[in-house]
């Protein structure tokens, strides 16, 4: 199937590894050139290198997400060197240390407002693309009352997010910019949140594993698949739609 996303211009944030990395690594294989941000400066230089040896078109950039001004000044200098933007997959998350009413504040700012930034941020630019398209990585923890404590915060940032997303979709569609999102259920790759649970509560890990219908847990490039293809033109008719990538976890009927 043609993604028709040759030449097509992606913003990734958190790209460096994980969900992200396997979200550019489709885009670029795809043919679209990619501009994303990651914290580590290690973690992009290399990530970059390794797909700039391959010959693909790709620029990283090494600040923290929750930086407004820095956020503003990668997105803009993104467009300029791109010429513009077609999408944007508002990605990165990060664990939170912080403990009572901070950590909600914590992720407040990590879950929710740093999307909101970076989606306000590139609207004017998307809404000059032919394409224009926004995915938002959420999580079915939004729609999961009973969760792990270390979620909680987290689930009712990405359910307001969701809420956030789904208004884009009609705020956006006059100008032809269309918003999805992508809810992945428990997915396990290096120094993510469920390889931590792995170490730390390997019983933990394997009760989670029987969670979803499929009885494992999901990988990176499966939760990628959904989310560029959302973001490609072959899914024009698309908006509003939040697709669950979580192997029948949920147990409810998915109206």
């Amino acid at each position: 199937m043609d993604l028709q996303l040759s030449g097509k211009r992606a913003l990734v944030t958190g790209g460096s590894r994980g969900i992200g990395k396997a979200i550019i690594d489709l885009l670029l294989a795809e043919g679209a050139v990619v501009s994303f941000c990651a914290r580590g400066s290690s973690g992009v230089e290399e990530a970059s290198n390794a797909w700039s040896r391959q010959g693909y078109t790709v620029y990283g950039a090494a600040i923290d997400a929750m930086d407004e001004s820095a956020l503003n000044q990668w997105v803009d200098d993104s467009a300029e060197r791109m010429g513009g933007i077609d999408i944007v997959i508002s990605n990165v998350s990060t664990r939170i240390s912080s403990r009572g009413l901070q950590r909600w504040q914590d992720a407040y700012e990590v879950d929710f407002l740093q999307h909101v930034r970076l989606a306000e941020r590139s609207m004017p630019t998307l809404q000059s693309s032919t394409a224009g398209s926004l995915v938002f990585v959420a999580t079915i923890a939004s729609v999961m009352a009973n969760i792990l404590p270390v979620e909680r915060e987290y689930g009712t940032m990405k359910a307001a997010l969701i809420s956030y997303a789904s208004q884009l979709a009609h705020r956006l569609a006059e100008h032809g910019v269309r918003s999805n999102m992508v809810s992945p259920g428990p997915i396990d790759f290096p120094g993510g949140f469920w390889d931590w649970v792995k170490n730390e509560n390997p019983e933990l890990f394997k009760r989670a594993a029987m969670l979803p219908a499929l009885g494992r847990h999901g990988t990176p490039e499966e939760v990628a698949r959904a989310v560029v293809f959302l973001a490609s033109p072959a899914a024009s008719y698309i908006t509003g739609a939040n697709l669950r990538v979580e192997g029948g976890a949920l147990k409810q009927t998915n109206y």
